[in-house]
């Protein structure tokens, strides 16, 4: 009993510091705050998204039933507009320099007979995806392609949050292509890496001639008319997949450039794997209405990027994580700070030197003051 009562001690300044850290960045009162950062907590202590189980180890001396309603009154009537978030993921990252690049994709999975199909942009840090938009789609989508228009209304929230001057380029898989919405990203000057299909027109030829032998670096500094826009066009050979070549065009960057800048699009992907099958478990949500998945998916954005951000710092305080033959470490620098915090939350008394370690990391490094 005595050690129950001291972990409930040693959660009270953990939650206080980040309901106090997230405050500027979150309109919401307090007790509603509490909620998200108790939340926040309990996914990684949990390591699902099962609010049955969340609510098993919260931060909190209320009873099991009693903050398990909580939870979900807090699903079913808080307002979390994922530009909120979105603001607050934006504030625990440093700017680059030349702008930031950009990653749109979808993440989908079926519960039952309920099609869950969600749309995100990423900001790519150090290779990884930050989610800072996101919007789930109709059911009339399923789990098949988004719109221009459900594009276009994504980007407009992303552009609430991020000037257009502070990105440097937004990078898309061969689903996100199309005239209008090509051209609706020019008109706002927002510069694009996208890829194509084998069978793309790139001018007169197709994407595989082009690509075939690098016949394209022939003319890598020329423009091509591709979906009635004048763009660059690169392509490289790859080992696997179903294509010989990863092929795109480019409204602002060509050659080698356009892609080393689609290579970063990846880390949109290991942000979804993180978040489903080697994290959070994202799929065994029961939740399926629309606002209650998109704010569980901002809980799990800033569990994300806070266990990033830890991992980061065991990196640089070393022991560093040993490299595999192929090159890769053996535990990602998510996978490190996540596994360590679940560790420290699960024992704050016993850790108090770590969990007090990573306050004075997101102190030291204080969130900036860009609010929305």
């Amino acid at each position: 009993m005595q050690t129950t009562d001291n972990t409930q001690a040693a959660a009270a300044p953990t939650l206080d510091t980040l309901r106090e850290l997230f405050k500027p960045h979150l309109t919401m009162n307090r007790a509603r705050l509490t909620c998200f950062v108790m939340l926040v907590l309990a996914v990684i202590k949990e390591r699902t998204v099962s609010l049955v189980w969340l609510a098993q180890n919260a931060d909190s001396e209320a009873k099991v039933d009693s903050i398990y309603r909580r939870f979900q009154r807090f699903f079913a009537l808080s307002q979390l507009p994922p530009r909120m978030i979105g603001a607050l993921i934006l504030a625990l990252l440093p700017r680059p320099e030349e702008g930031w690049t950009l990653a749109m994709d979808r993440t989908n999975w079926q519960f039952g007979k309920t099609d869950i199909n969600i749309l995100v942009v990423t900001v790519i840090f150090h290779g990884m995806g930050f989610p800072i938009a996101w919007r789930l789609l109709p059911k009339s989508t399923k789990r098949g392609n988004s719109r221009k228009f459900h594009r276009t209304a994504l980007m407009d929230e992303v552009l609430k949050i991020l000037p257009v001057e502070h990105i440097r380029v937004l990078t898309m898989d061969r689903e996100f292509v199309g005239r209008n919405w090509l051209m609706w990203l020019e008109f706002l000057e927002i510069r694009y890496v996208v890829r194509v299909k084998k069978n793309a027109r790139i001018g007169s030829h197709s994407a595989a001639l082009l690509s075939d032998r690098n016949r394209w670096k022939k003319s890598a500094a020329d423009r091509h008319l591709v979906f009635g826009r004048q763009v660059y066009f690169a392509a490289k050979r790859i080992k696997k997949g179903r294509d010989r070549h990863v092929a795109v065009i480019s409204s602002g960057f060509s050659g080698e450039e356009a892609l080393e800048l689609y290579r970063q699009r990846w880390g949109i992907e290991t942000l979804f794997s993180h978040l489903k099958k080697r994290g959070y478990q994202f799929e065994e949500t029961h939740l399926t209405k629309k606002e209650r998945v998109e704010k569980l998916f901002g809980v799990l954005a800033v569990s994300f990027a806070l266990c990033y951000r830890w991992g980061q710092q065991l990196e640089k305080a070393g022991p560093k994580t040993k490299l595999k033959k192929h090159g890769y470490r053996a535990k990602s620098i998510f996978r490190r700070g996540f596994e360590s915090l679940h560790r420290i939350l699960l024992a704050p008394v016993k850790l108090a030197k770590e969990l007090a370690d990573f306050f004075d990391l997101i102190l030291r490094q204080p969130l900036s003051n860009f609010v929305v």
